[in-house]
């Protein structure tokens, strides 16, 4: 990888110029073609009304998944707001939530994870999870 090197406030910082090779292009294509075979978010509803406030996701397999806001980690604490205020990976691969930096991978959605071990663990004990 060339390099180049300028100077700052008497601090050399390196310059790196990133260099990518067609073989390195065509395996990035693959594996993207090979993650478009895997299921992925295609979709997601927030229905904040009092009785539902729950997402609704669309997966690409045709599945629909239901989670109550409550038994989402990244929304404990937030606002209807903020819970509102998602985005989902142009690939599908998880749902984000800007304002709390925080997010859900769609490998652990499928497996019912909607937060880390004692979240989870706590749902049990709440008889919510498997």
């Amino acid at each position: 990888m060339p390099m180049s090197s300028l100077s700052c406030g008497g601090w050399r910082v390196a310059e790196w110029v990133l260099e990518t090779t067609d073989k390195q292009i065509d395996a990035a294509l693959e594996r993207a073609r090979a993650q478009g075979e895997l299921p992925r978010i295609v979709e997601a509803t927030y229905h904040p009304e009092p009785d539902l406030d729950l997402f609704v996701l669309k997966i690409s397999d045709g599945r629909r998944l239901v989670i109550p806001r409550e038994d989402i980690q990244p929304l404990a604490g937030a606002t209807p707001e903020q819970a509102a205020d998602f985005t989902t990976a142009p690939l599908g691969s998880h749902i984000w939530w800007p304002q709390l930096d925080d997010g859900l991978h769609i490998s652990g959605i499928l497996e019912h994870r909607y937060g880390n071990d004692q979240w989870m663990a706590r749902l049990q004990r709440r008889g919510v999870a498997a």
